[in-house]
């Protein structure tokens, strides 16, 4: 993607953000949003085909450089599985927070669906390439798929509630750390009942 490009998409997605201080995405417009970006109706239409889109290629952003984290962790073999699920959840709550005004809007408007998709492909990944890797047990591909859906489930949810908390009760640390403790102990009494 070229420069310019990027730079328009930025401008409209900081636009965007700005106009969800104070209105719903579906209150927002087109023209509000060039004009606060200060780009054409013709350059929005040639980066996106919609407000929701906006939301969606943000978030992508967002979880793709969480995951970047999260890969240069996995190179790691000195860190526990509980460390492991708390610094991945905490680096992907940390990328949400920063862009807590589009996380809430995806996650509760038309982009909704999409962006938990998005959401659960990224923890199953985190869950099925290195969670269920520390457990000395060879999984089938279904156990696999299954128990990475299951817990992508369970800290979607999480994630989700930490998203829409207001006023905010609970901080990244400590949403991180209940999650980090769950996965790895809930596996651990699995892999015990299927051996």
């Amino acid at each position: 993607m070229d420069l310019r490009k990027r730079r328009s998409q930025e401008k409209l997605q900081l636009a965007l953000a700005h106009h969800l201080q104070n209105k719903t995405i579906d209150e927002i417009t087109i023209g509000e949003l060039t004009k606060t970006a200060g780009v054409s109706r013709q350059t929005f239409y040639s980066n996106f085909d919609s407000k929701q889109s906006i939301l969606l290629n943000r978030i992508q952003m967002v979880f793709e450089k969480a995951w970047t984290k999260t890969e240069a962790l996995i190179q790691s073999t000195e860190v526990g599985r509980e460390e492991f699920v708390e610094v991945s959840v905490r680096n992907l709550l940390e990328e949400c927070d920063r862009d807590r005004v589009l996380m809430r809007a995806a996650f509760t408007g038309q982009a909704g669906i999409q962006c938990l998709s998005l959401l659960k492909t990224l923890v199953s990944k985190l869950i099925s390439e290195r969670i269920l890797f520390q457990f000395n047990h060879n999984f089938t591909t279904q156990q696999l798929d299954t128990i990475a859906d299951f817990y992508a489930g369970g800290i979607i949810g999480s994630i989700q509630g930490w998203l829409l908390d207001e006023p905010l009760t609970k901080d990244i640390s400590s949403v991180a750390r209940q999650i980090g403790r769950v996965i790895p102990h809930g596996l651990d009494g699995y892999v015990k009942k299927t051996a």
